[in-house]
């Protein structure tokens, strides 16, 4: 490996471990405390730990994780597979670490307010580690499958297989905090298509500045 491709998978990982502590930081002070399962696998965790209170967010998340991690070697590809192996288990130890080590509670028990901070949040994180070629694990690599697939959009992507655990969420935590979840995963799929668009829209922008300066 030369050295600028270790500077680079160095900078990747990098970005991946900050857009891991953005949802972490976002499941935990907004969602977790206000019962909003807002989709992926955070979200199943949410639903199951409140069945089974002796497990933790984190845990049931790492518990997950580990069967989903073959389906993303075999159908997406060994690069995506190590960085979401990284970024699963960085997360699920970064949620362990605010439950706690830091105690986490609700910045604001606001519903609205905390959907949409904390879809903002989380949309934010998700969408720069999709940008790696990388996801958080859980349902976000059955959105990765489909989008690679398929031509739909991987906000959409996640959009679809999030409504199962908004329906789980609705009937654990009510009807009201289901519709709340609703409303978390919608802006969060399209927050994370809106996102990806404009990494992609600076990166190639970058490149054609860098063929430019090639060819002077």
């Amino acid at each position: 490996m030369t050295e600028n491709n270790l500077i680079k998978l160095i900078k990747e990982y990098l970005i991946i471990t900050i857009g891991v502590i953005i949802v972490s930081f976002g499941v935990q002070y907004f969602y977790a405390p206000n019962q909003i399962a807002g989709g992926g696998l955070s979200g199943m965790a949410l639903v199951i730990s409140h069945y089974i209170p002796s497990l933790s967010v984190g845990t049931i998340i790492f518990i997950g994780n580990i069967i989903l991690f073959t389906i993303s070697f075999i159908l997406v590809g060994g690069d995506f597979g190590l960085k979401t192996i990284y970024a699963s288990f960085m997360m699920s130890a970064v949620m362990d670490f605010m439950e706690k080590v830091l105690h986490t509670y609700a910045i604001t028990e606001n519903m609205i307010l905390a959907v949409v901070l904390g879809t903002l949040i989380c949309g934010t994180g998700l969408a720069i580690t999709f940008a790696i070629n990388a996801s958080t694990g859980g349902t976000d690599i059955l959105a990765k499958i489909i989008n690679k697939y398929s031509t739909v959009n991987i906000g959409k992507c996640l959009l679809l297989v999030d409504l199962f655990v908004v329906v789980c969420g609705g009937l654990t935590f009510g009807l009201d905090k289901g519709l709340y979840s609703l409303m978390a995963v919608v802006i969060n799929g399209l927050l994370i298509d809106s996102i990806i668009a404009k990494i992609e829209k600076r990166r190639d922008s970058k490149q054609e500045e860098l063929k430019l300066q090639n060819a002077q």
